[in-house]
């Protein structure tokens, strides 16, 4: 494989195609395709268009790295590319501070809601080595803050710094932030937090703490859904003002959602009982939902440089609660991987 272009035969055509795949591509051209490499695909399930964001790790040793370096230093240093160079290539140096406090990054290209005239800068994530809890001090989550902002090209806000704070004096112990973005094409200024290892039992007082509005809707959907999604995480977007009254619950299909690859580890018989029960309750339409049946799968591939293979699975699911989705009827999408690699 050479080109993500060549991922085309093996994705089902209900959840990407025709001008879906074409503006996925362009948004993307020019990145490598490498193996090994994983892709991120986000699907929309309520949605008929069959298009798709993508997410990919950006590892500095690695062709995708390389390409983004070259990239940014061939723009005004100034710009998301500029800023998210100088990023990685000190996460290249495993001796410096960024090292020692990320473990990988990723970026999430915004494509399926997105002009094809537009280009936003990716949205940026960092795998944290030390997750964020409440009892961090302040400064390894300056740090950690500090290393976000300037990956985006940002100035650390002492006031967002100050809200992430009460956040995390929010949490129950056996709560943390695994997962910390932002996303500088959307305007937001504000830092994502994914926050794991709350309990059902836990989930609407501590949404309450957090004054979220949906807190009580959000802890009854968590427990209808625990039988098929027994494991959750809560995504959060932290102004200086306080967290958005949008969360996105992120649940998935075994209790191990501590990672960003258990879709490597579950099966269709993981995800059968789910898609049935997001069809059920109208938060997926049927094409996509044939789609996410047919997503799980292993293909053999050769080339001139002999076998590798083509792993595809789910990860888990995400409902939003809020925004324009409002609490009723939740904006529903389904994250999804794809392996390609050889044989060791």
């Amino acid at each position: 494989m050479r080109a993500i272009a060549d991922l085309r035969p093996f994705l089902p055509r209900q959840l990407i195609d025709g001008a879906g795949w074409e503006r996925l591509c362009g948004r993307v051209h020019g990145l490598p395709i490498e193996a090994p490499q994983v892709w991120g695909f986000e699907f929309r399930l309520g949605v008929a268009d069959p298009a798709a964001d993508l997410f990919v790790a950006a590892v500095p040793d690695m062709p995708i790295g390389r390409h983004l370096l070259a990239q940014g230093a061939a723009a005004p240093s100034s710009s998301p590319s500029g800023a998210l160079a100088r990023h990685l290539q000190a996460l290249a140096d495993a001796d410096s501070e960024l090292s020692q406090v990320v473990e990988l990054t990723g970026l999430e290209y915004d494509i399926a809601e997105v002009a094809d005239d537009e280009r936003p800068a990716p949205g940026v994530f960092l795998k944290l080595r030390q997750t964020l809890r409440a009892e961090t001090p302040p400064a390894p989550r300056e740090r950690v803050l500090t290393a976000l902002a300037k990956a985006v090209g940002w100035r650390a806000d002492a006031n967002v710094g100050m809200a992430v704070a009460r956040v995390l004096d929010a949490l129950p112990p056996s709560a943390a932030v695994f997962f910390i973005g932002a996303l500088p094409g959307r305007g937001l200024p504000a830092v994502r937090l994914i926050v794991g290892g709350i309990a059902h039992r836990q989930a609407e007082a501590t949404l309450k703490r957090l004054r979220c509005p949906h807190a009580k809707a959000a802890a009854s959907l968590l427990a209808a859904l625990s039988p098929e999604l027994p494991a959750f995480r809560i995504a959060l977007d932290v102004a200086a003002g306080g967290v958005s009254p949008k969360i996105g619950l992120e649940l998935f299909a075994t209790a191990r959602q501590d990672r960003f690859d258990s879709w490597l580890s579950t099966t269709p018989k993981d995800w059968r009982p789910v898609v049935a029960k997001l069809v059920e309750r109208g938060w997926c339409l049927p094409d996509k939902a044939a789609g996410l049946r047919a997503w799980c799968a292993l293909e053999r591939l050769y080339d001139d440089e002999g076998m590798a293979f083509l792993q595809t699975g789910i990860n888990h699911v995400k409902l939003t609660l809020g925004g324009e989705a409002g609490t009723a009827r939740p904006a529903v999408k389904a994250y999804c991987g794809v392996l390609h690699a050889r044989p060791k």
